[in-house]
């Protein structure tokens, strides 16, 4: 929502203090089945706000107001919003709209990617409400922050949540009676936001309070051991990352039910669907990433003029903390670089500065992944302690209000000025404003003996087109004898360099950036088959089996016509039948038992050490191809190949919506109606082009493995 080009109407900036905000004063009297609502909004305006300015509301509303003179302002054909101005009288800073209409706007698929989920700009409905600043339910007044209350009155049985703290004593004076509604809610929030939200349909609710922070759980059907355990990890994340971060910004923390399949997170709760609420993991991986936000984008607020910083930054300290917590921190960097090479080719790519907010995996690569990326490398170039000291003071000093990347380069540029040698503004400018990575080749490594020791030389070249990166290199070195490795960062300026190390025993491998830290793209050695590979590529051809059942070719063609619709790529669709050979460019689809390149598939699998036999394929264990649905990727020359095959036509729509969500694995076995998955996996990667055996003196090398690396610590426990 934006003000009209003719008003200079600047003030709802987000200056940090509620008084120079617009202040809402809500009344909802909500009707479901009618799909409308009725509204009262007092507004108090801050005392130098213009006398005539305009907002914009949901077109079906048609406001009047009491006190205040309303015209339209311009009509927007083919949006959902119509713009209005007030003119106040004079000497007065607040007045009063009313109205009332339907908002209905059933979810739908965006069709930009297969694995988003429904959504919509706003809906009333029997099943439930959900609105947000976008459905245009209350006045927007330009861009900026504001305050509010709000009263809402409901059917029996309903419960409605917004931001902020309810407040119980309040009570509305509507006509709930008349309409025959019974609820009754207030919130209100004091502090600066960016949009209101209201969710409301028939929850049962549960409450408790931990440390000082309600903890709510609302949900469709009563189910008192699932609330339990969130409202047990709510406090336990709460907490963390208050010791981490600082003071938790809300009253509360809700999970909230919706009823159809959602992954957002608002100011002081989240909203989640019914399927993913009960998915097991979801707990533990991206629950703590919503309730994280409450910091990072819903505590601080994201200037995107400049890109969205928030996701990266809440990616780090949660999906990627968790890991570390449990010892995989390295694996999980490697995955996310993965993604990067997987679906972000150099024409697709784009600086941090662009990024907004996730519409397909190519954006999250960027925007999740490499942001996040960035964030460890400013980390492990600072230290812990300086690094969790600067989140401090950022939160500290932007809570409630609008940052950017400039923000957070000066945060952290302050902290590096007692080390004299950091300059921090190349760091933000190669990595925030520059498009692209790094890629690395380690060219050569030799030793030679000295009088003390030996002098280890190795050779290290930037491949990627275009200028060089200033990189700080880890380097791992095994040694004879050793059983831990020498370990050492390089400053790397140049597209190739020579180093030198004095060591005290024989180097007999180098390994670069053995544990990820740097973010790259990866060669494709270091990769291993995966379903991303697949889902990313910008040409994909789909091989359906002739031969197959017809219930099987029904729903195979279904699948492969549904996946032909996303526009990020080129998708063919032939019958087995139809091709002579599967090509060298582009990724393939393999659906299908009876698929006529299963043998070529067959013989190509083994080089990742799988065992498929007619009957099923060894995966730790044996899986039957009668009684299991299995997915398998492969290479097939230069190309990334993946084979779908499953027992039963009625799994495959279900597989179609889950597989991908499993898209970094490179295979994945599952069974039963609901497809439940039984094993997920990555084929291992053979060697790294940048290890290598150091070559002696005397031209001999030994392959050894890589010794032992440090332990890290993780920035939270």
């Amino acid at each position: 929502m934006r003000l009209l080009a003719t008003l200079a109407f600047v003030l709802f900036t987000a200056s940090g203090f509620a008084q120079s905000l617009p202040q809402h004063h809500l009344h909802i009297v909500l009707h479901p089945e009618q799909h409308s609502l009725e509204a009262e909004d007092r507004i108090i305006l801050p005392p130098d706000a213009p006398r005539t300015l305009d907002f914009s509301l949901h077109r079906n509303m048609h406001p009047a107001s009491p006190d205040a003179k309303i015209r339209i302002a311009r009509e927007i054909p083919g949006s959902l919003m119509q713009e209005y101005l007030v003119t106040l009288p004079r000497g007065s800073d607040s007045f009063t709209l009313i109205y009332s209409g339907e908002i209905f706007q059933p979810p739908r698929q965006d069709m930009r990617e297969a694995r988003s989920f429904e959504s919509t700009p706003g809906i009333i409905a029997a099943e439930g409400t959900v609105l947000t600043g976008d459905s245009g339910w209350y006045p927007g007044f330009g861009d900026g922050m504001l305050t509010f209350s709000l009263d809402i009155e409901l059917p029996q049985g309903w419960r409605a949540i917004s931001q902020g703290k309810r407040n119980t004593a309040k009570r509305g004076t509507g006509s709930a009676a008349q309409a025959g509604l019974q609820g009754h809610v207030h919130w209100e929030e004091g502090q600066p936001q960016d949009e209101i939200y209201l969710i409301a349909a028939p929850f049962t609710e549960y409450a408790r309070n931990d440390a000082g922070v309600e903890s709510l759980v609302y949900l469709r059907k009563d189910d008192a051991a699932l609330a339990q355990r969130y409202q047990d990890a709510t406090a336990r994340y709460i907490a963390m990352y208050q010791r981490l971060i600082g003071p938790y910004p809300y009253a509360k923390f809700a999970l909230v039910e919706n009823f159809w399949e959602t992954g957002y997170g608002m100011p002081s709760f989240t909203l989640l669907g019914s399927q993913v609420i009960r998915l097991p993991f979801i707990i533990d991986t991206s629950y703590p990433h919503e309730i994280l936000h409450n910091w990072w984008g819903n505590g601080v607020y994201v200037d995107y003029a400049g890109g969205n910083w928030s996701e990266g930054l809440t990616a780090y300290l949660a999906d990627h903390l968790l890991q570390e917590q449990k010892g995989s921190g390295a694996e999980f960097r490697r995955s996310t670089l993965q993604k990067y090479a997987d679906f972000v080719s150099a024409g697709r790519d784009f600086p941090l500065t662009q990024f907004t907010s996730r519409h397909s995996a190519q954006t999250e690569a960027v925007g999740y992944g490499k942001a996040m990326m960035m964030f460890h490398m400013l980390r492990r170039k600072l230290g812990d302690d300086a690094f969790i000291r600067t989140l401090q003071n950022f939160y500290r000093d932007y809570r409630f209000k609008r940052a950017s990347f400039a923000d957070l380069e000066q945060e952290f540029s302050q902290a590096a000025a007692p080390k004299k040698d950091i300059d921090l503004k190349p760091f933000f400018a190669q990595w925030v404003q520059r498009s692209g990575a790094p890629q690395l080749r380690l060219v050569s490594a030799h030793a030679r003996r000295a009088k003390t020791g030996y002098v280890l030389s190795i050779d290290v070249e930037q491949t990627q087109p275009g200028p060089a990166y200033d990189l700080d290199l880890p380097l791992a070195v095994t040694l004879a004898g050793q059983e831990n490795a020498y370990s050492t960062v390089i400053e790397m300026k140049d597209k190739q360099a020579e180093f030198n190390f004095s060591l005290d025993a024989q180097p007999l491998r180098v390994d670069v950036d053995p544990e990820f830290d740097l973010f790259r793209r990866l060669d494709r050695a270091e990769i291993p088959p995966a379903l991303s590979q697949v889902f990313g590529a910008e040409k994909l051809l789909i091989v359906l089996p002739r031969k197959a059942p017809e219930d099987m070719r029904a729903q195979f063609l279904a699948i492969a016509q549904a996946w032909q619709q996303q526009p990020s790529r080129a998708t063919l669709i032939k019958w087995d039948d139809e091709v002579e050979r599967l090509p060298d460019q582009g990724a393939v689809w393999l659906f299908g038992e009876e698929n006529r390149f299963r043998g070529e598939f067959q013989a190509a699998l083994m080089q990742s050490g799988a065992m498929l036999s007619e009957g099923g394929v060894w995966l730790a264990r044996e899986y039957q191809r009668a009684r299991d649905a299995l997915v398998l990727t492969a290479h097939i020359g230069p190309a990334p190949v993946a084979w779908l095959t499953a027992p039963d036509a009625a799994m495959l729509p279900i597989l179609a919506r889950k597989l991908p969500h499993y898209s970094k694995f490179s295979y994945a076995a599952f069974s039963g109606p609901e497809s439940t998955n039984l094993i997920k996996g990555v084929w291992p990667v053979a060697r790294s082009p940048l290890a290598m055996a150091v070559k002696q003196q005397d031209g001999s090398t030994v392959e050894v493995p890589r010794a032992k690396l440090a332990a890290r610590e993780s920035l939270a426990r």
